[in-house]
């Protein structure tokens, strides 16, 4: 199962960045305050954007802004390559504002030149932040080229709700966040967006919530020397034994043995 769900970790430190290859990739609707870029290698894949639909092949690169819905899927029975990278703001400080603040003429390009491509795939061996921004300002050149300055992006109406049900998800995963306190905070009937939610994601609001804050513990594990029942109380779970149930039924291994295999030091 990818576990990446980027809304808890990816957007909230400076200087963020993360770059993986998948295949074959598949994701539900998320969202999180980062940008992110995708570059198609081969195959093809269908790309969600709040209301658009975007289909991507191979030498395709598309921008995702900030807070912005989206989905990945790679359709059955086909296949397909592609780079990812999330970024924070501010690591491209000198463009982002105009890059968020106006609409695009395009933020899919087709057939990105090959010196472009390759300086994405070589990314993967780069880790300091002079290659990482020099990367990004580079690649991000192709989009502010795009950039209506008569124009300014605004969010789809109808995705409104959606993304105030993902804000308020992201602040109140070290929370029980339940359906009943969603309803309770937005003022809406709480089976009413049970359906929405389930309707929109193709999972429930439980479901994504604990998959948001088991994917919030792996990176506390990964990356930090916090106590295991520490980070179960900042995942918002009660009890030690829950966090551990939930976890393995999840990941398939306890938080302990998840920790031994990423080589961080505290067990307790």
């Amino acid at each position: 199962m990818n576990m990446v769900f980027y809304e808890i970790e990816h957007g909230i430190g400076t200087n963020h960045f993360l770059y993986e290859r998948n295949t074959n990739h598949s994701f539900p609707l998320h969202m999180h305050r980062c940008y992110e870029m995708v570059l198609m290698l081969d195959g093809e894949l269908n790309i969600q954007i709040d209301n658009n639909k975007y289909f991507l092949k191979a030498g395709d690169l598309i921008l995702v802004k900030p807070y912005r819905i989206h989905s990945y899927e790679t359709e059955p029975g086909k296949s397909g390559t592609c780079l990812l990278c999330v970024f924070s703001d501010d690591l491209i400080a000198a463009v982002s504002s105009s890059i968020s603040k106006y609409k695009l003429h395009s933020i899919l390009l087709h057939d990105v030149p090959s010196l472009y491509r390759d300086f994405f795939i070589h990314m993967q061996d780069r880790n300091d932040i002079s290659s990482i921004k020099g990367f990004l300002y580079t690649l991000c050149s192709l989009f502010y080229l795009e950039i209506d300055y008569t124009t300014e992006d605004t969010f789809a109406g109808s995705t409104q709700l959606l993304r105030d049900i993902f804000i308020y998800i992201e602040n109140n995963v070290d929370n029980s966040c339940t359906l009943h306190e969603l309803a309770k905070e937005l003022r809406y009937n709480e089976s009413y967006l049970s359906r929405m939610f389930f309707k929109s994601v193709g999972i429930s609001f439980s479901e994504y919530v604990r998959n948001i804050k088991i994917d919030h513990a792996c990176y506390l594990l990964k990356n930090s020397n916090e106590s295991i029942f520490s980070i179960a109380t900042k995942c918002g779970y009660a009890t030690h034994s829950s966090f551990n149930r939930c976890f393995k039924q999840l990941i398939g291994i306890t938080p302990q043995e998840y920790r031994i295999q990423n080589g961080t030091g505290c067990q307790a």
